[in-house]
């Protein structure tokens, strides 16, 4: 954080602004588009815990930069052993970017006092050199909440934000299928009722899209609420029937595919990338899908080569 209260991101933004806008403009000449800044890393939820070194190590193989770990990590790795997955991270040359917050529930309708658990995430991720912590809402997306209910929400997540900001770290709030920032509406109600000094905007393109929301709008309409975005892929025929109407998808097992094989307009997101000059990190999370022959280690290199082709670099 800056002294301002905003991410550092802010400073490396304007610090690289004049070299964006030459790359921007040399690519133009020769009709070729500019390369992206961003780093990009990628969410070890592909595989199995069981196969959470497999995973480290698929990742650091095919070049990512950055990993983003799920809670459970946490109870793993507790006490002295944090200091061996560091080392672990820092010799595969893995940036810990994100730490789910998976224990906190967020439900606005039976509140509950969850800073002992954000605490514990944010010593922990911190220990490990960590970036961002990640929340969801707890909310059903059916229900219109009344105001004083969603400030009430907002108040707490704010304060989870406050202590993050305690350790180092800044909060992000990912808008999720089936919460209520699932649809765009859902997610300006959140973003409107937390504090843009304490909580930021982690971007799910593909959650988005499947809420029925445009993710280059949403990137053009927080660009300095937005921390990370997630990228992966929404199965087409899952789209269709979601775009019918989202509960018929509710219980499906396999929402989301590799990155350039389903519904999501990833060219339209980096072009909203451009305009806005997000240079923030991009993590490929692949959940929620259908394993082809090779499992999440052949995903993840389609995932890589999608992201390559679409003009980022790993």
């Amino acid at each position: 954080m800056d002294s301002s209260g905003h991410p550092r991101r802010e400073f490396l933004k304007r610090a690289s602004g004049a070299g964006l806008a030459s790359l921007l403009s040399a690519d133009l000449l020769c009709g070729a588009p500019a390369l992206l800044p961003n780093p990009v890393g990628y969410a070890t939820i592909a595989w199995p815990a069981r196969k959470f070194n497999r995973a480290l190590e698929m990742i650091s193989a095919l070049g990512f930069k950055g990993v983003q770990l799920l809670g459970w990590v946490c109870d793993a790795y507790r006490g002295a052993r944090a200091l061996e997955l560091r080392e672990r991270l820092q010799a595969l040359r893995l940036q810990p970017v994100t730490l789910s917050c998976s224990r906190v529930r967020l439900d606005p309708d039976r509140p509950k006092d969850e800073m002992a658990e954000v605490r514990a995430y944010a010593g922990f991720f911190q220990r490990l050199g960590g970036l961002y912590l990640q929340v969801t809402d707890g909310g059903d997306p059916h229900k219109h909440y009344p105001v004083d209910t969603l400030k009430a929400l907002g108040a707490r997540i704010g304060a989870m934000g406050k202590l993050a900001q305690d350790f180092g770290l800044t909060l992000g709030y990912h808008p999720h299928f089936g919460t209520i920032g699932e649809t765009r509406e859902g997610l300006a109600r959140i973003l409107e009722v937390t504090d843009p000094r304490n909580v930021m905007l982690i971007a799910d393109v593909g959650h988005l899209t499947l809420g029925g929301a445009d993710p280059a709008e949403a990137v053009r309409a927080y660009p300095e609420r937005l921390m990370l975005t997630h990228f992966k892929d929404v199965r087409p025929e899952v789209f269709e029937r979601a775009r019918q109407n989202r509960d018929l998808v509710r219980r499906e097992k396999h929402l989301f595919c590799e990155i350039g094989t389903g519904a999501v307009d990833f060219p339209s997101i980096l072009q909203a990338f451009r305009e806005t000059r997000f240079e923030g990190w991009v993590i490929v999370e692949l959940d929620a899908y259908k394993s082809q022959p090779g499992g999440a280690d052949r995903s993840a290199q389609v995932n890589k080569d999608a992201i390559q082709k679409l003009g980022l670099t790993v």
